[in-house]
């Protein structure tokens, strides 16, 4: 499947947010001729948009009928249209409709309150409204878009600040309580355990004590592959090439990563996550940087390495960090890098894998209810889901 940038006027490759290439099929003679868009399941999962909603705007501007058979996932625009003339106007679909009109990231839902159709952005927090007087308004007002079973994009607060993302479905402030309480937690948290000794050593957060830390780490990762006598191994060079390379690209260490045999390694990720990663603006970085490791691989092995590694983040190298652990996890849960299971397995038990159990331990104090509403809203979707089966 040929995959594009959802925004085509952003060039960099590394732009985490695609989709599928739009195709088109051509059926019927003469006046009967019309163009099926086979892949439009796929396109409208890439935006978060219900298909019929882009097939009902190529109709609105093409001034074309559609036929929309949501059962046999056919969605069909009358005519005939080449696939690069609807990828033009899906781009304006995307302008319209998907883009946050703040930021332009393509990371948003819709809201509808008050007979009013709001884009609600996830990265940046803002909402823009839609523009009314469009045509599709007034469908997708009559076809409201179905509520999203993913956490942290069905209810109202934001679950590590409380900040409001998209309305609850019964309207109750339950929810409110439990992120404000998150939040108020969050705050109190001690940083510095007193009876620590350990903790006391790795407190220190001048920026002599943080470089420190990281030449450390840039030279001392030879051991990762399990070969310690290897003293300018490949992971240790992909350290030394991300510490004092100034400015580099997510493309450039990707590429680097690549030279050295390890674009698939997940332990690669353990170097990334160790050396690029700064202490201010973390939450940014994530997003910036999520597509170069995701680019490393999705499996099991990769997300627990990248976890771990960020377990080591904030409690050694920047252990300010700490109480923002949940902030942390959202953002690795809203960019797509680790899913629900991969926190749920990792909040099994406190592992000495990356950090001292000690730490670690402090860490998934700070990460616990950021875990609850993980594991709350995977009971409700489970909940949801079994009710459905029994309609």
């Amino acid at each position: 499947m040929s995959l594009i940038n959802i925004r085509r006027d952003v060039q960099d490759s590394f732009y985490r947010y695609k989709m599928p290439k739009l195709q088109s099929k051509f059926e019927g003679k003469g006046n009967g001729k019309k163009t099926v868009i086979p892949n439009m399941i796929e396109i409208s999962q890439a935006l978060s948009r219900p298909p019929s909603y882009p097939t009902k705007y190529f109709g609105t501007v093409l001034g074309a009928q559609v036929q929309i058979e949501e059962k046999n996932d056919r969605y069909i625009v009358n005519g005939a249209h080449e696939a690069a003339k609807l990828q033009d106007i899906l781009d304006g679909f995307i302008e319209k409709f998907v883009l946050c009109g703040s930021c332009k990231s393509p990371e948003t839902d819709l809201i509808i309150k008050d007979s009013i159709i709001i884009k609600n952005c996830m990265a940046c927090g803002k909402r823009t409204d839609v523009d009314m007087r469009h045509r599709l308004s007034t469908y997708i007002l009559k076809n409201p878009p179905p509520k999203n079973k993913k956490a942290g994009q069905h209810a109202a607060p934001d679950p590590t600040t409380g900040a409001g993302i998209i309305e609850s479905r019964n309207g109750s402030d339950d929810d409110d309580e439990f992120a404000n309480q998150l939040a108020e937690d969050a705050a109190k948290l001690n940083i510095a355990d007193e009876d620590s000794d350990k903790w006391d050593i790795d407190a220190d957060i001048s920026e002599e004590a943080v470089a420190r830390r990281q030449r450390a780490l840039a030279g001392g990762f030879n051991g990762v592959d399990g070969n310690d006598e290897e003293s300018d191994g490949p992971y240790d060079q992909l350290g030394d090439f991300i510490s004092t390379g100034e400015n580099l690209t997510d493309k450039e260490i990707f590429n680097k990563a690549k030279d050295l045999g390890l674009s698939k390694k997940h332990r690669a990720l353990i170097v990334i996550v160790q050396c690029l990663f700064k202490e201010k603006d973390i939450l940014s970085q994530i997003t910036n940087h999520a597509q170069l490791l995701i680019s490393f691989g999705n499996s099991e092995k990769h997300q627990k390495a990248i976890l771990g590694s960020f377990e080591k983040l904030v409690s050694e190298i920047f252990p300010s960090l700490l109480p923002k652990t949940g902030h942390i996890f959202k953002a690795l849960y809203e960019n797509d890098i680790i899913e629900e299971d991969a926190f749920l397995a990792w909040n099994e038990k406190p592992s000495k894998k990356y950090t001292t159990r000690e730490n670690s331990k402090k860490v998934h104090e700070a990460a616990a209810r950021f875990i609850q509403w993980i594991r709350e809203a995977e009971e409700e979707d489970s909940d949801e889901d079994s009710d459905e089966d029994s309609e």
